[in-house]
C-alpha cells in the first residue's frame, strides 16, 4: 500500500473503561434485525460455497438488502394462534446461470432460511406462516455505456451472467473496491460491551432454554454505565405456551431479574448494578411481552439488514463505529464487508501483541485496489505507542491488507462472525 495514506497516532484519549459515560445495546438472535443479518450472511456464504464447489469461482451476488415484515397473532396466557404470515423479502441480486447451468439460488435461500428459523423460532410453522417474496434482479448498475451501433465493451454488461466460461474473470473483480466507504473497528471490547453480550448469550443459550422454555429469543439488552454504576434494561419475550398465567409471568420476571444481576456481579463485581425487565408491562391494560413464537416478528415488527448489531455483536452508541451493513455483501470485493473484516483483524492483532486499545479506520475509493486504501488510520488510546509498537502496527496493517483473499476465504468458511 501507499504508506503516505497510512497514519498511526496516539490520540491521548482515555481508555473506554475509564470514561465517565457509556451506552451499549445488543439485539438477540430472535430480534428481526438480527434475523435479517444472520440470514443474509448465511445465504451469501452458502451461495459462495455452491459456486466454488462447481465453478471454482465466487459469482457476483448481493444479499445485503433482505428485509422481514411481521405477521399477526392472537396471543393469550397458555397459547394463541398465528393469523397472518411473516414475509421475507429477497431484495437481492444473484448470478443465476453459469453457461447452461441454472443456479438454484431460491433453493439455497429457502434452505438457509428454514434451517435458521427452525433453530431460532422452533414454534413457528414455516410452511404455513412464512412467505418468501422473490424480489431478486440482475441489473448491473450504472456504468454500462453503449456505442451508437448498440455495442459495448463494458465488462459490467456481464456482471450477473456467464454466457461463456471466459466471462467468469469479470466476477473476481481483481480486488477492486466496489464502493467509496469507510469501515471502523476497535479492540478490545469494553466491560459494558462484554456484559450485554454475556446477558443475551446466557438467556439465549441452549442449556438455559432447556430449563426455562418460556424465555423467547427476541431479547434486547441496553446498558447504561456512569462511572462504576451500571444499569441494564432488558426486554425478554415470554413464550405463551410455556407461560400459563399472569402469576407465573411475574414470578419469572423476578426470577430472571435476579439471574441477570447475579450473572453480571459474578464476573464484573466492580460495578454497582441495577436491572429492569420488560418496563412497558401494564397489567391494567393487559399489556405484557407475551409472544407465540418468542419474537416480535410474529406480530407486525419488521427487520432490515444493517440495523442491528455491528460486526462485533454490539451497538456501541458512545464509540466510533461504521454504519456499513456488512452482512450479505459479496465477500470478494464489497468493501463494506472486506474492510469491516480486515479492520477488525487489524485491531484485534494490535491489541493481542501490544495491549494497546485502538480504533482502525479504512477508507476505500471505488475502483481502487483493496490492498491500497485511500486512507488507513490507526488511533491509539490510553497511552502512546512506542516507536517499536508504531512500526509493528504499520506492519500489521500492511500484512492484513495484502491478505484480502485469505480474509475472503475465512468469511466464506464462517470463521469470521460479522453479526
Amino acid at each position: 500500500m501507499d504508506k503516505t495514506n497510512l497514519l498511526v497516532y496516539s490520540s491521548g484519549k482515555t481508555g473506554v473503561d475509564d470514561t465517565l459515560f457509556e451506552i451499549v445495546e445488543r439485539k438477540g438472535i430472535g430480534h428481526p434485525d438480527t434475523l435479517c443479518d444472520t440470514i443474509a450472511e448465511k445465504v451469501s456464504q452458502t451461495y459462495a460455497q455452491y459456486c466454488l464447489e462447481r465453478y471454482g469461482i465466487i459469482l457476483r451476488h448481493m444479499v445485503d438488502m433482505i428485509a422481514l415484515s411481521g405477521g399477526a397473532v392472537k396471543v393469550k396466557f397458555g397459547g394463541g394462534e398465528m393469523q397472518k404470515s411473516i414475509r421475507l423479502y429477497l431484495n437481492c441480486r444473484f448470478t443465476r446461470t453459469y453457461q447452461q447451468d441454472i443456479i438454484p439460488y431460491l433453493e439455497i435461500v429457502k434452505g438457509v432460511v428454514y434451517r435458521h428459523f427452525g433453530e431460532v423460532l422452533p414454534l413457528l410453522d414455516l410452511d404455513q406462516w412464512l412467505t418468501i417474496v422473490d424480489n431478486t434482479h440482475s441489473a448491473p448498475g450504472p456504468g454500462v455505456v453503449y456505442n451508437a451501433d448498440g455495442s459495448t465493451q463494458n465488462e459490467r454488461k456481464f456482471f450477473f451472467e456467464i454466457p461463456q466460461k471466459e466471462f467468469a474473470v469479470f466476477h473476481d473483480n481483481s480486488l477492486r473496491s466496489n464502493d467509496t466507504s469507510t469501515a471502523v473497528a476497535y479492540s478490545p471490547l469494553s466491560a459494558t460491551e462484554q456484559i450485554v453480550i454475556l446477558v443475551e448469550t446466557k438467556l439465549n443459550g441452549q442449556e438455559f432454554k432447556k430449563l426455562h422454555p418460556y424465555v423467547g429469543t427476541d431479547i434486547k439488552v441496553m446498558a447504561k454505565r456512569i462511572q462504576k454504576h451500571l444499569g441494564l434494561t432488558v426486554c425478554i419475550p415470554f413464550v405463551a405456551v410455556h407461560t400459563p398465567s399472569k402469576e407465573f409471568y411475574f414470578e419469572k420476571i423476578k426470577f430472571l431479574t435476579n439471574v441477570i444481576k447475579q450473572l453480571v456481579m459474578s464476573k464484573f463485581g466492580q460495578f454497582d448494578i441495577s436491572v429492569s425487565l420488560n418496563t412497558r408491562d401494564n397489567p391494567n391494560k393487559s399489556d405484557y411481552y407475551l409472544t407465540l413464537t418468542g419474537s416480535a416478528i410474529e406480530s407486525g415488527d419488521e427487520g432490515v439488514v444493517g440495523r442491528g448489531n455491528r460486526y462485533n455483536g454490539v451497538i456501541p452508541f458512545t464509540r466510533h463505529m461504521s454504519m456499513e451493513a456488512c452482512c450479505g455483501k459479496n465477500p470478494v470485493y464489497h468493501v463494506g464487508k472486506l474492510y469491516t473484516a480486515i479492520s477488525s483483524l487489524i485491531s484485534e492483532e494490535i491489541f493481542h501483541l501490544t495491549g494497546l486499545e485502538t480504533y482502525v479506520y479504512l477508507t476505500s475509493q471505488m475502483g481502487r485496489n483493496l490492498s491500497d486504501p485511500w486512507s488507513a488510520c490507526v488511533e491509539v488510546c490510553g497511552r502512546k505507542a512506542t516507536s517499536i509498537e508504531h512500526q509493528l502496527i504499520e506492519e500489521i496493517v500492511e500484512r492484513a491488507l495484502s491478505n484480502a483473499n485469505e480474509t475472503t476465504k475465512k468469511i466464506i468458511r464462517g470463521e469470521l462472525n460479522l453479526f
